[in-house]
């Protein structure tokens, strides 16, 4: 049995009709994704790049509210795909 979790998109990225439940925060400049739990920009994401040559500017950083360097992360719905009669 497998278990899938949804991946995280940025909230402005996704059409309001598709937009899920909150899993996290995005950060715009690494462009990295990280928890709910984490209240600080720690430089190390829930997914994003594996090989950072230099940290983000906004490490050490506290995700307030109003900043302009992050956004949520939420999850994508399925898109809803309108039934096709079939003629008999």
């Amino acid at each position: 049995m497998a278990h899938r979790q949804s991946e995280p998109a940025p909230e402005s990225l996704v059409p309001a009709e598709r937009r899920g439940r909150r899993l996290g925060t995005y950060c715009r400049a690494c462009t990295s994704f990280y928890p709910l739990h984490h209240a600080v920009h720690s430089g190390k994401p829930l997914y994003g790049k594996d090989h950072i040559s230099s940290p983000c500017q906004h490490e050490g950083e506290a995700f307030e509210a109003g900043a302009d360097w992050w956004e949520p992360a939420i999850e994508v719905k399925a898109e809803v795909k309108p039934e096709v009669a079939v003629a008999s």
